[in-house]
């Protein structure tokens, strides 16, 4: 990318509120009102991008668990642990990748189209994989791991937000940039909603082997709106940014200007790329991001297949309740992406983070517990009589399947080899519902100011690596995630499910008091301090 020299001639920036880092009506600035508009178009396609990558991770979840059993009845629970972490672990592998690419190759641009393609292709595959029959629920692993690859294209969109804003807007751009993940945990189930009226059967494509139903389809959908994202990404729409290095140049010649000592405008540059961060506090901001995304994951993936368990709800039902209240949470927190730049410039990031985001976490938390109450209703199967619907009594799965009828589930709920269901209490949908709620409000808080302050504190140099380090560490736990908890899940019930997820998040919270007063920014010590 070609670096701009800093000119007398370049129009000033509309930007001399208070609190500003210094003053943008100086004669030395940093871009044309067309480079400006130019990097808010970027900007907003960058949002987009990673709308589409939330849309493509979300619209699968709650068919996820159906579309499983479609494609192999004696599929076990487990084994959709491990298909919702292919994703992550896709993304964990290549989110380093993508952004030491992004560093090497200074663009952004190529790294996303590369990452789009793989999206649109892998999609595809996710819609036919019936044609593979019983091998289907392994190719299923090969097309969520492709996907979960393509998605490193978020590392590309968090280094472009990094390095194409200034220090005064990044906490509104990471927000817009969170802001874009959480609408895309809104439109995911709603494109699975939306996909329901074609049912579990569909329409017929390939005789006996594939239709367009309603979990089929979602491949199409997303590969079509990857589609979209590529023609966004043309140069004639699309520009790369380095201005947050031309405004750490800014400040070293204004420092000059005001007193200080005349050195070289790029050695003063360069001293600054090498400033050392704090790698304590940066840590503990891994860690929590880590914490946040583990507990996001538990209800992620365990949403459909607890309702079903818990409520005897049915497929259907449990898909269209847990996806209403996850587009419902998504709205509320879609508000709260907004506010959070708002109350960023009245309250201290930090403080935001631990009482308006961890707090209400842990909270939320408490209300996934099981009360007193009855057991959860079991499964049962039964016969049934294809034709008209009715229930053959006092007949054995073999001896029903021997006179041509059909052995189904009766009644949803938990299954019997999930013994624990028998001595512990049922979950009160109200209640965790309640408890959802409460998580919602902290969610927000803690994706957006966990980047936003771990942004800071790395200070002005090209944070393409440190942002696919960043995004690995939350696919890092959206791979344990899945796995850890439908284990834990299946073999010792909602109790200790809930408290693993509650404990960690207290030891977020101790972590944060603990490093508080190191969680600032990385600035030049000739220049003005920032506030976290």
């Amino acid at each position: 990318m070609e670096k701009q020299i800093l000119t007398p001639e370049r129009q000033p920036l509309n930007n001399t509120r208070p609190g500003s880092n210094f003053m943008l009506h100086t004669t030395y600035t940093l871009e044309t009102s067309e480079e400006r508009r130019r990097r808010k178009y970027s900007l907003w396609i960058m949002y987009y991008t990673t709308l589409l990558q939330s849309i493509g991770g979300s619209i699968v979840i709650t068919g996820m668990w159906p579309y499983l059993q479609q494609l192999d009845e004696n599929v076990k629970k487990e084994w959709l642990g491990w298909v919702v972490a292919a994703n992550p672990l896709g993304q964990l592998i290549f989110s380093p990748i993508i952004g030491w690419w992004c560093n090497r190759i200074d663009s952004v641009r190529v790294p996303s189209l590369f990452c789009l393609i793989l999206f649109i292709v892998s999609n595809c595959w996710y819609g036919v994989l019936p044609i593979h029959g019983s091998n289907a629920v392994w190719f299923i692993l090969a097309a969520r791991f492709l996907v979960g690859i393509s998605s490193g294209s978020i590392t590309a969109c968090r280094t472009f937000v990094t390095q194409g804003t200034l220090l005064a807007e990044r906490t509104q751009a990471i927000s817009y940039l969170s802001l874009s993940q959480a609408l895309g945990f809104v439109l995911g189930p709603v494109g699975q909603l939306v996909l329901k009226p074609l049912g579990s059967i569909g329409i017929p494509m390939i005789e006996d082997k594939l239709s367009l139903n309603m979990y089929t389809a979602v491949g199409w959908l997303t590969a079509a709106l990857g589609l979209t994202n590529l023609i966004l990404l043309h140069p004639k729409l699309f520009g790369e940014s380095d201005i947050a290095v031309r405004e750490a140049q800014m400040k070293a010649k204004l420092a000059q200007r005001n007193g200080g000592s005349k050195l070289n405008l790029m050695n003063d540059n360069n001293r600054l790329k090498h400033l050392r961060p704090d790698y304590t506090g940066l840590s503990v901001i891994v860690i929590t991001f880590f914490i946040v995304f583990f507990n996001f994951v538990l209800l992620e993936t365990l949403g459909t297949p607890v309702s079903i368990d818990q409520f005897g709800w049915s497929h259907e039902t449990a898909i269209t309740n847990v996806g209403l209240t996850m587009i419902i949470s998504s709205v509320v927190s879609t508000s709260i992406f907004f506010l959070i730049p708002r109350l960023a410039k009245k309250i201290d990031e930090r403080m935001l983070l631990v009482g308006f985001g961890i707090v209400p976490m842990i909270a939320g938390r408490l209300f996934f517990f099981p009360f007193s109450g009855d057991s959860p209703p079991m499964r049962e199967f039964g016969c049934i009589n294809r034709e008209n619907g009715t229930v053959i009594q006092n007949v054995t799965q073999v001896e029903c399947l021997g006179s041509g009828y059909h052995w189904d589930v009766l009644q949803h709920g938990c299954p019997a080899s999930q013994t624990w269901c028998f001595e512990m209490p049922a979950l009160d949908p109200i209640i965790v519902a309640i408890g959802y709620a409460i998580c919602t409000l902290g969610f927000p808080f803690c994706i957006a100011l966990t980047q936003t302050i771990f942004s800071k504190m790395i200070g002005p140099r090209p944070q393409g690596l440190w942002m696919g380090a960043l995004t690995s560490i939350s696919s890092l736990s959206r791979v344990i995630g899945p796995i850890f908890v439908t284990f834990i899940y299946t073999n010792y019930g909602t109790i200790v499910t809930s408290a693993t997820a509650t404990g960690l998040m207290i030891l977020t919270f101790l972590l944060l008091v603990i490093v508080y007063k190191r969680l600032i920014p990385l600035v030049d010590p000739r220049t003005t301090t920032v506030k976290a």
